[in-house]
């Protein structure tokens, strides 16, 4: 979790979730960055920018890296990894095979295009547990919802009806949830290739050719040039947002129904209060309405990532890296503890 207070153990892992974690983690990142490169190198080779032998020389090296060794300290001069990261794979090979590398590319081509992939990771991986969660809510449905429960509006009882009542709505909410996934899986899948300055113009006047055979080797689609344009990234965090206020209004409801006086679900297990013994808080419930908020929040900061000046920002951009594996971390978290609490119900319904 991107936040040393509830990342460091002490509060487990209710506000982090270690798969989506390692999404976003140094070695994911610099993975997709030399795939991009490799992509690169061998567009350059077939677009006949650069002599095939100095071709294989650069492929030879940026396979023979150890992205283990790699530090990202110069990013604290360069504000970016790939000035490093290029000069490094470079690194001893004669000029030619040098110029293989990187040539007619710019930092954001291979950081923008390193965070679509793993973004897609994460969005791939939230649809199943989605998939999981809708089948969960189904089976639940079948088993309990025919039994009685006071539907309630502004929080007053209101008309009796069923469980499956409001298990039909939680469902609703995790279906459409898939389905927004899959329109904005679609935006997101493209690969950035602007150049310095967004012409897509170089290298040697075949920018278009090599970006689309880049994008054909990292399977992404090839649209306009996006550098300014912010809309994909502030899209996903909006359907972060969604997805954990989806998951929270199920926490929501839940930690309303185990009220003491209420009691219209019996949950297995349940936390404990270090004063009042009798207590048996709805832990997982009231930590994803948590998480929604927090997610929620953190759309705010996101969305100004849209103020992008010029070309190219150097203050607007670093936004997206700061908010974005926050949020998804924050939503696969209450994702998994969504899981965890449709598998506790034992009861549903208004006491008989």
């Amino acid at each position: 979790m991107n936040n040393a207070f509830v990342g460091n153990g002490l509060f487990g892992s209710l506000f982090g979730d270690a798969a989506t974690a390692s999404a976003f983690g140094a070695s994911q990142v610099l993975g997709r960055m030399i795939a991009f490169e490799t992509a690169w190198t061998r567009a350059l080779i077939a677009a006949g920018i650069v002599e095939e032998a100095d071709g294989a020389l650069a492929l030879g090296a940026i396979g023979a890296f150890h992205a283990g060794s790699f530090s990202g300290a110069a990013s604290d001069v360069d504000g970016v990894p790939v000035p490093s990261l290029v000069a490094a794979l470079r690194a001893g090979l004669p000029p030619g095979a040098a110029r293989a590398i990187h040539t007619g590319a710019t930092s954001q081509d291979v950081i923008d295009t390193a965070m679509v992939l793993c973004c897609l990771t994460v969005l791939d991986d939230f649809d199943a547990r989605l998939g999981g969660l809708d089948l969960a809510l189904g089976g639940l449905e079948r088993r309990v919802g025919a039994a009685p429960l006071m539907a309630r509006t502004r929080m007053q009882a209101a008309l009796p009806a069923t469980a499956a009542l409001r298990l039909g709505a939680w469902r609703r909410l995790v279906q459409a949830q898939r389905d927004r996934a899959r329109a904005l899986r679609a935006d997101l899948a493209r690969v950035q290739v602007g150049g310095a300055i967004g012409l897509r113009d170089l290298p040697d006047g075949k920018g278009e050719a090599v970006a689309a055979a880049v994008a054909q080797a990292l399977g992404l689609g090839v649209t306009a040039v996006w550098h300014a344009d912010r809309s994909a990234m502030v899209g996903l965090g909006h359907w972060f947002t969604l997805v954990a206020g989806a998951m929270g209004k199920i926490g929501q409801d839940v930690a309303l129904m185990a009220q003491q006086g209420v009691d219209e679900i019996t949950l297995a297990g349940g936390g404990g209060s270090s004063a009042m013994a009798h207590k048996q808080n709805p832990i997982l419930a009231e930590t994803m309405v948590a998480l929604a908020r927090h997610v929620a929040g953190l759309q705010g900061t996101l969305a100004q990532a849209m103020i992008h000046e010029q070309e190219r920002s150097g203050a607007a951009w670093p936004l997206e890296w700061l908010t974005l594996p926050a949020m998804a971390e924050a939503t696969g978290a209450t994702l998994r503890h969504t899981a965890r609490l449709i598998a506790s119900v034992t009861r549903m319904g208004t006491p008989g």
